[in-house]
């Protein structure tokens, strides 16, 4: 293996050695003689000499568009995480202006802005945490409420959180009345539909006629609620054999897996 490495590099080295020759001693019968001879494989040299060095320059034009490529791919990215953080920022703006304005339209009443920090382990929003308590004035049987209408009420409270019942929980009620004829009935949780985001209406006069689409809000009643909050929608009517009124299905006005940032009422002023 040697001794075949030993003769190539040896014709290599004549054969590049009668190039040098045929090409600097000028013009005479020797020199066109190895020029006659080792033209072929000149022309050889010069061709694989020159795909060597497209082959390397392709290559070496490859890393740059692949690192220029890496580079472009990092400045998207940046981009969309700044254009993801700016909507984030627009939207937390938005909803803080909404509740500014919520805190200066309730009239006579003095208030604690809250953040939410955990939700019920179900995952069903029947209750959620907020990061204030009584350090901040708040007691238990507070109404909380967004710019979208009415949450729940506190139901347990530690000195910076408090835990609120939502109006979906079972155990909760409240008096609305229907926005549009003004007749009185019941909102409360329900153990079949908390599940689905929804609660139901009852406690209904027989004469009312309630429509899919119609507006409950707080009738003032019980002392809890301030009177003209907005709490959901009918979404559907049930009825029993004799097609008497049942109950309602009730969707909240609040979107609960969407909920940030509260107000609670903690007292008249």
């Amino acid at each position: 293996m040697k001794k075949r490495k030993f003769i190539a590099a040896v014709v290599t080295a004549g054969v590049l050695l009668c190039i040098l020759i045929s090409h600097f001693i000028g013009t005479n019968p020797v020199s066109s003689a190895v020029k006659t001879i080792f033209s072929p494989v000149e022309n050889g040299f010069a061709y694989i000499s020159n795909k060597i060095y497209s082959a390397v320059s392709f290559v070496w034009e490859m890393d740059g568009y692949k690192e220029e490529n890496e580079n472009l791919i990092r400045q998207v990215n940046e981009l969309n995480r700044q254009e993801r953080d700016t909507a984030q920022l627009r939207e937390e703006n938005e909803r803080l202006q909404a509740l500014l304005e919520l805190k200066n339209n309730t009239d006579g009443y003095s208030t604690v802005a809250a953040s939410v920090i955990a939700y019920s382990a179900n995952n069903w929003y029947d209750t959620i945490e907020i990061n204030k308590g009584l350090a901040h004035g708040l007691a238990i049987g507070n109404a909380v409420i967004t710019p979208d209408g009415v949450v729940g009420k506190i139901t347990d409270i530690g000195l910076n959180w408090a835990t609120v019942s939502t109006v979906l929980n079972p155990e909760n009620a409240m008096g609305v009345k229907i926005g549009r004829t003004g007749d009185a009935a019941v909102v409360e949780g329900d153990d079949e539909l908390y599940s689905q985001g929804l609660c139901k209406m009852t406690f209904i006069d027989k004469g009312v006629a309630i429509i899919v689409g119609d507006l409950l809000e707080t009738s003032g009643s019980g002392g809890i609620y301030p009177e003209g909050l907005l709490v959901g929608a009918i979404r559907e009517i049930n009825s029993d054999n004799m097609g008497m009124l049942n109950y309602a299905t009730l969707e909240p006005s609040v979107d609960f897996s969407r909920l940030y940032e509260v107000l609670v009422i903690n007292g008249v002023r």
